[in-house]
């Protein structure tokens, strides 16, 4: 029995009696559509995967290209392509993602000291980098060019942790003095209210920013000076209505930073007070991320705010162990950031329609979205296992590997084909136990050590050589949609982490004018609708339904429901998430 015999077999479910009787020939209709795509061969890498096809983009594809003379055109802060006025914001980010690839991944980048080496002799003797900075009468441009010097000051650290440069970190140590100096003008209720909501990019959250950039300087160099400015900024920082998202999860993340590095417990208490205000806010998306700005003006996604958001998750799961964290992560990590990432390899913009669901991924934004979407990679690298003394933790269901002085072991995701993932220990030199998380939305999880059944999530006294099976039980399940989209009633569908959405790429003639009208007959589930999938596809997720068109509500129709997930794997289409829904799952 093959794969898809085996799927179709076990996974199938008939229509329900109602649905079968009023439209008896809904069941006969084709599963394949045949658009023409080679077979997926299931690499057991798909993180992997959707980290190369972004490094890929950003070392090699063109339109536009990040050649050195591009990435230098925002510290000369000259005019010509666009966003130059944001001066180190492109190179920052660039050298940022590529340190932390390095450092996560293992992977070389010779062209990056190559650039820092040209990017460090343009800095001013004030200590900033662009093409001029007025701190007495400030506008846009200034906030703009603050903006791009905190994400450069952000890069310039991260590349100092990954080489222990000396040149870079008397670069990054000279921006932050500025910092210091402009700190008691910029700091300030005026400066907050001269640049409110309505200036958006160039908003107060140009300075807020600053908050990642002085928590690592003062991280590494234990200066005061950079402790001291950091936890003032954190002390304004508010969440204000139609304001830039990125800007202020930058900020957020910079705080939890300073509490990483200074164990002050009331930075910690503020960001989990802002998590807790943005949870309750209404926008988080159905996709678990979040909106380019905060209601009442989201009208469409970031990727900067996407990776934003599950870097906070991930970084407050680490600081905290609370599961809640972790369970926003990976709603956010399998299908936001999953969605936002184009087939170029670039993220950018979706946008949403009224009731803020996502209608199309429809910008790359390769100003910042996609050199951001590259960076949150290591975090997410650096998060699928943890170790705490002889323990190691394999905390998200992805392909990673784990090394440390006593242990090396990585795993191999079959999750979207098979619901199983593959770990392997290389080597152990100590007596170290592997214990599996079971995710809120598995219905339970089974381990298996060398094809041998265990009685719980814990694999004891593992040793080089060990394969430990995981299998991830799941099933189709739906939940109300009413908290993040305005239409009452609606349900989400989802199969295990993935959520599950119609897609015009598979159905265009679905996507009539009263389609969000159309009822789904969630009883109606058969056999998973499985053709010959692109590479990014989720064929254990995949099912058909029965639909009751508003158009036609007498002769039903289908539809195939995808993890929005599989956007990557092709060019954009247009996407339904919250469904009106007949009967129960």
């Amino acid at each position: 029995m093959n794969r898809r015999t085996f799927l179709a077999t076990s996974a199938a479910l008939p229509f329900s009696a109602h649905a079968a009787a009023m439209h008896p020939g809904v069941a006969e209709e084709p599963t394949d559509r045949g658009h023409g795509e080679p077979p997926a061969i299931p690499s057991g890498s798909p993180n992997f995967d959707r980290y190369r096809l972004t490094l890929n983009r950003v070392l090699e594809r063109p339109r536009p290209v990040y050649s050195q003379p591009f990435l230098l055109e925002d510290l000369h802060g000259e005019p010509g392509r666009r966003f130059t006025n944001f001066s180190g914001d492109l190179s920052g980010r660039w050298i940022g993602a590529l340190a932390a690839s390095s450092a996560s991944f293992g992977d070389d980048f010779p062209v990056l000291d190559e650039f820092v080496k040209k990017a460090l002799p343009l800095q001013h003797p004030e200590g900033y980098f662009g093409k001029s900075f007025n701190s007495e009468h400030p506008g846009d441009d200034d906030l703009a060019l603050l903006w791009g010097n905190g994400r450069l000051l952000v890069g310039l650290m991260e590349y100092h942790s990954l080489r222990r440069a000396p040149a870079s970190l008397a670069a990054a140590s000279r921006l932050g003095d500025f910092l210091v100096g402009i700190g008691p003008r910029f700091n300030s209720q005026q400066m907050a209210e001269d640049f409110g909501a309505g200036h958006f990019a160039t908003s107060y959250i140009c300075w807020t920013q600053q908050t990642e950039g002085l928590a690592a300087l003062y991280a590494e160099t234990k200066d005061p000076k950079y402790r001291d400015l950091c936890a003032d900024i954190s002390a304004r920082m508010e969440r204000r209505p139609g304001d830039h998202v990125h800007g202020y999860l930058c900020s957020m993340r910079g705080i939890l930073s300073l509490y990483e590095a200074a164990r002050d417990s009331k930075h910690l208490d503020r960001v989990v007070a802002a998590w807790n205000d943005i949870t309750g806010s209404g926008d988080i998306l159905i996709t678990g991320g979040v909106p380019e700005a905060w209601s009442p003006k989201k009208k469409r996604t970031e990727g900067c705010a996407e990776c934003d958001w599950l870097r906070l998750n991930l970084a407050l799961y680490r600081a905290t162990g609370d599961a809640k964290y972790l369970n926003a992560a990976e709603s956010t990590l399998f299908n936001e950031f999953a969605m936002n990432q184009f087939a170029t390899g670039d993220f950018g913009h979706a946008n949403l329609y009224e009731d803020a669901t996502p209608e199309t991924v429809a910008i790359r934004a390769w100003w910042c979205c996609t050199l951001h979407g590259l960076r949150a990679f290591a975090d997410v690298h650096d998060a699928v296992f943890r170790q705490a003394g002889s323990e190691i933790f394999y905390d998200l269901p992805l392909d990673g590997r784990w090394k440390s002085q006593t242990a090396i072991v990585e795993s191999r995701s079959y999750l979207p084909t098979e619901g199983k993932i593959r770990i392997n220990v290389e080597n152990t030199a100590g007596n170290h136990s592997l214990v599996v998380r079971k995710p809120a939305w598995a219905d339970a999880v089974v381990l298996y050590k060398n094809g041998t059944r265990l009685d719980d999530l814990r694999v004891e006294k593992i040793a080089t050589g060990d394969e430990i099976a995981v299998q991830y039980k799941m099933s189709f399940r739906a939940e109300s949609a009413d908290q993040v989209q305005s239409r009452p009633g609606r349900k989400s569908l989802h199969f295990g982490p993935w959520l599950l959405g119609a897609s015009s790429h598979d159905q265009p003639e679905y996507f009539n004018e009263l389609f969000p009208e159309n009822e789904i007959v969630v009883r109606s589930r058969r056999a998973p609708y499985v053709p010959r999938p692109p590479k990014f596809s989720v064929p254990l997720a995949a099912t058909t339904c029965a639909v009751i068109p508003a158009e036609f509500p007498g002769e039903a129709i289908k539809v195939d429901l995808r993890a929005v997930a599989e956007q990557t794997g092709y060019e954009s289409a247009r996407w339904q998430t919250a469904f009106a829904v007949r009967g129960d799952v």
